[in-house]
């Protein structure tokens, strides 16, 4: 096995829990590893810190998957990994009678860096983000279906961890039947998604929590639902006594799934599932001096990487600005960002500051992140991504 060896200096991170060894860390190599060896990570003084996967052609060589020396990180190990993340949401109450759509696998939270796993009632779609996972993906397909007993498990392709890791990528069912459309429950309200779709963008877990908060909010409010995809916040919105939902995404079979999702509930009286250009249609309903008592904003992700942060900036901003105008005094606009690269405070700043150029102020009720099926490492900031954000507007 291989050795990285780290340059003094670089090792406080990595001894404190950070799972990422980025590759100007490494003062040199013992052996030569081939992409997707394991290696073992040591400081100058050859303490040993962890082992992982290597990535040679990544910024991040190595990323730590286990701090046990006598882990061999195969498919048995891999396996055992598993079964504490079911175990883990388990004690979550994950799945339920009411909830069976979760993420079962968030990368280093669960001690698996590069995979990515949600479930989707009897459906497992799988991301292999990283070469190492990515030779090993056999023994990921098989260990998967076996803990989780699902019928389906299809892998997603990402083309950019491909690209950056070095190999291909592709879309595909690798056990059991291809569904055509895959059904869930979220917090009782059950949804069906278009395979086609959720191979291509999934469905959001991470925000359940912040639904539920939405829910809540939405007694007798008429509520703009933007970034909407399939309607998990407006029929949430819809399900608390929203007067009225309007549902606005840029994708034509997202918004008939998201139709459809309200027809099943027979909420379809309430819920307007529209097909537009979010900043199109702020502009429309600004000129027709629209108001509503609740606006969530949920955008795909604007910073990347931290070199796209000062561009997301202004994005969110001028986002910001666009909502708060058309938001009723008093009203509550919840916005959200899935950039890791944001901070918390960066991202409430900028908000305000798009608030501040729509002549309007914020006060913030409350901040959501995550659900606890998308854990994270106490040492890796860069895992705790989500912000969602509840400011009532003030005029």
């Amino acid at each position: 096995m291989a050795t990285i060896i780290l340059s003094r200096g670089r090792v406080q991170p990595v001894w404190a829990g950070h799972p990422w060894v980025f590759a100007q860390a490494i003062e040199r190599i013992e052996g030569a590893p081939t992409g997707g060896d394991v290696v073992d990570v040591v400081d100058p003084e050859g303490r040993y810190l962890g082992r992982g996967y290597y990535s040679p052609k990544s910024a991040i060589p190595v990323r730590i998957a286990t701090r046990d020396r006598t882990d061999p990180l195969d498919g048995a190990s891999i396996g055992r990994k598993l079964e504490r993340a079911v175990a883990l949401r388990a004690r979550l109450g994950l799945p339920s009678e009411d909830t069976t759509g979760y993420r079962l696998v968030h990368a280093e939270g669960d001690g698996l860096p590069g995979l990515v796993i949600d479930v989707l009632t009897d459906v497992a779609v799988v991301q292999l983000l990283t070469l190492g996972m990515k030779r090993r993906e056999d023994d990921v397909f098989a260990q998967v279906a076996r803990v989780t007993g699902v019928t389906t498990v299809i892998e997603v392709a990402s083309e950019k961890a491909a690209e950056r890791e070095g190999f291909e990528a592709t879309t595909r069912v690798v056990r059991g039947p291809d569904p055509e459309r895959i059904e869930l429950l979220e917090r009782g309200l059950s949804f069906e998604v278009e395979g086609a779709i959720t191979q291509k963008t999934g469905f959001y877990f991470d925000q359940r929590e912040n639904r539920a908060r939405v829910e809540e909010l939405a007694s007798g409010a008429r509520v703009l639902d933007l970034y909407s995809f399939v309607g998990a916040f407006g029929l949430s919105a819809a399900r608390g006594g929203a007067s009225s939902v309007l549902s606005v995404d840029s994708s034509a079979p997202a918004v008939a799934m998201a139709a459809r999702n309200a027809h099943r509930h027979g909420l379809a009286g309430r819920i307007t599932a529209e097909k537009g250009d979010v900043r199109h249609v702020l502009t429309e309903l600004h000129a027709k001096h629209e108001r509503f008592d609740l606006v969530v904003a949920d955008p795909p992700k604007l910073a990347p990487t931290i070199k796209h942060l000062e561009r997301a900036r202004g994005a969110y901003r001028k986002l910001a600005a666009e909502c708060v105008k058309v938001v009723a005094t008093d009203g509550i606009l919840v916005t959200c960002s899935c950039s890791a690269a944001m901070e918390v405070d960066d991202f409430v700043r900028t908000v305000t500051l798009g608030a501040r150029d729509a002549n309007a102020d914020l006060t913030l009720v409350a901040m959501g992140t995550q659900g606890p099926d998308h854990p994270t490492p106490s040492a890796f900031p860069e895992g705790r991504y989500l912000k969602c954000a509840f400011f009532r507007v003030v005029r």
